[in-house]
């Protein structure tokens, strides 16, 4: 009876589905994701009570919605608790507009 022969692979072993992230900028802060993210949300919302950190300083009272970083993550800012509110969307899209500008090197 003739001997079974195997088959040599043809086919090399697959590498690691996932992407690897390489931070765009090395100087930058990795924010916070995923469910850490939710649970940090949540946080600074019952820490502002749910109100505008903006508005409140501008002598106003509105709902906040966008818990965002004080000072931004791409400027070297920290992602730590103190350095985030929870703003309004107006206030919010105001501060990402004017952020959009800064980093753009526009005045």
């Amino acid at each position: 009876m003739p001997k079974l022969q195997t088959l040599k692979p043809r086919l090399q072993a697959a590498g690691s589905r996932l992407p690897v992230l390489v931070p765009t900028r090395p100087d930058t802060v990795e924010r916070v994701r995923g469910w850490r993210g939710v649970k940090d949300r949540d946080r600074i919302r019952e820490r502002d009570c749910g109100l505008c950190q903006e508005c409140l300083r501008q002598g106003r009272t509105s709902v906040g919605v966008a818990v965002d970083h004080k000072t931004p993550l791409w400027n070297h800012g920290s992602d730590a608790d103190s350095n985030k509110e929870l703003l309004c969307q107006p206030c919010h899209d105001a501060k990402s507009a004017r952020e959009a500008r800064e980093r753009a090197g526009r005045p």
